[in-house]
């Protein structure tokens, strides 16, 4: 199956993979991780709506945004994505209300095996939050 980029997409991308701060505190890699993926679900929406500055000062949540941007696709797209993705934000509240937050590992290994393609026992589970879907070899 191929799937099609445009060059937005792989701006987004090379962005993303520029910003994100690999191999540092995996609490700063979920906080920043979580803001560039933000970023992306807002411009999905924005793209979308006829008059997206109306809800400029609409106060909407991380997770509010998902589920609208979930609300453009059909049913059946990606469902293990949205799923991610309220996971993510999930942990990513975690983190930002807890100062000395227990069962991290956990919660990031719960969120690596949401994506389809998961993660091996023996792969490191920071590299694969870090990079998910990008394997090393």
């Amino acid at each position: 199956m191929e799937i099609e980029v445009n060059k937005k997409q792989i701006y987004a991308f090379r962005r993303f993979l520029k910003l994100l701060p690999h191999g540092k505190e995996t609490e700063l890699v979920l906080l920043k991780g979580h803001l560039l993926i933000e970023e992306q679900i807002y411009k999905i929406i924005d793209e979308r709506l006829i008059n997206p500055s109306a809800l400029k000062d609409a106060r909407i949540t991380s997770y509010q945004a998902i589920c609208l941007a979930q609300s453009f696709f059909p049913s059946d797209f990606k469902p293990w994505l949205w799923g991610a993705l309220i996971k993510l934000n999930s942990l990513r509240n975690k983190v930002a209300h807890n100062i000395e937050l227990s069962g991290m590992n956990d919660s990031i290994d719960h969120f690596v095996n949401s994506y389809p393609w998961g993660h091996s026992e023996t792969e490191d589970k920071v590299a694969a939050f870090e990079h998910p879907g990008i394997k090393d070899g």
